[in-house]
C-alpha cells in the first residue's frame, strides 16, 4: 500500500502529544514502515538494527523509544504495529482498485472489440452476397442497340421461310413490333412447341394470335376451346376475332382498314 490513514486525533491524543516531538516523529516514520511491509520485511535478528537505521537513530535511542512505545501500546515486543488492521482498510490499498479499474476498461474494450468484428463481419457479408441477391438491388443496364448481346430479331421473311404466309407473318410481326416484344428465334420455338403439342401448325397459332391480340401463343388457352361447326353463326367473339384477323391483314398488306 503506498498510503495509510493518519486520524486527526493525532494531534489531540494526550498518550501522543504528551511525547515529545521527537518520539511523535519516530511514531509516524514507524507508520511508514508498516505501511510499506518494511517491518515484516526485515528479519528478526536484524530488525531493531534495520529499524534504527531507518529511523536514523542510535541503538540506545531506538532502546528508550521501544520502552515508550512498548508501554504506550503502540508497538508489540516484534515492533509491529497495535491495531494497524483496525485502522488500515483493506480497500485502502490503490493496488487492488487499480486492478479493478483496469479489469474494466479490459472488459470494456474486449466488448468494443468485439462489437466491431460482428459489425465488420456483417459488413463483409453484405458485399459478399452472391450475384443472384445482388442483380435484384441493381437494374440491369440497358443495352445499347446494335450490341452483339442483343438478341437476333426475325423478321417477315423468316416466317415465310417457315411455311406462314406472307401476309400473316407481316401482321404478327407488325403485332410484336407494337407491343416493343421483338420475336426472337427463341421465342418463334415456344410457339411451335406450343403449337405441335395440340396438333397445330405454325401458321394455325400465328393466326390464332392476331385474331386475339396476343404476342405469344400457350396451348392451354385454346386447348379446350369448342369449335363451331360449318355453317354455324359466329358468335360476338369469333365475329370479334375475325374482324380483328382482317384489319391486321389489311395493315400488313398497307390497305386502309
Amino acid at each position: 500500500m503506498d498510503w495509510f490513514r493518519l486520524y486527526a486525533e493525532f494531534a489531540t491524543d494526550p498518550k501522543v502529544q504528551m511525547m515529545p516531538e521527537a518520539m511523535q516523529r519516530r511514531l509516524v516514520m514507524l507508520f511508514c514502515l508498516q505501511c510499506s511491509n518494511g517491518i515484516e520485511t526485515f528479519h528478526e535478528t536484524e530488525r531493531e538494527t534495520s529499524i534504527a537505521f531507518a529511523l536514523r537513530i542510535s541503538e540506545d535511542e531506538l532502546a528508550d523509544t521501544k520502552a515508550l512505545f512498548l508501554r504506550k501500546g503502540f508497538i508489540n515486543e516484534d515492533w509491529t504495529l497495535c491495531n494497524w488492521s483496525k485502522r488500515q482498510y483493506a480497500s485502502d490499498s490503490s493496488t487492488a482498485r487499480v486492478r479493478r479499474y483496469r479489469e474494466k476498461k479490459k472488459q470494456a474494450r474486449e466488448t468494443d472489440e468485439t462489437f466491431q468484428e460482428r459489425s465488420g463481419n456483417a459488413l463483409e457479408q453484405i458485399q459478399n452476397r452472391t450475384d443472384t441477391e445482388q442483380s435484384k438491388d441493381i437494374p440491369p443496364t440497358p443495352r445499347k442497340r446494335g450490341s452483339r448481346s442483343q438478341p437476333t430479331s426475325l423478321t417477315a421473311d423468316d416466317l415465310h421461310h417457315e411455311g406462314v404466309e406472307p401476309e400473316l407473318a407481316t401482321a404478327f410481326i407488325a403485332l410484336r413490333n407494337r407491343k416493343r416484344a421483338p420475336l426472337t428465334p427463341i421465342a418463334l420455338a415456344g410457339i411451335k412447341r406450343e403449337a405441335a403439342s395440340i396438333g397445330w401448325s405454325l401458321s394455325q397459332a400465328l393466326r390464332k394470335c392476331v385474331e386475339r391480340g396476343w404476342q405469344g401463343f400457350d396451348a392451354t388457352w385454346v386447348q379446350h376451346q369448342p369449335r363451331a361447326a360449318p355453317g354455324t353463326p359466329l358468335n360476338r367473339q369469333q365475329a370479334l376475332e375475325a374482324q380483328n384477323l382482317e384489319i391486321a391483314m389489311q395493315f400488313a398488306t398497307g390497305g386502309a382498314p
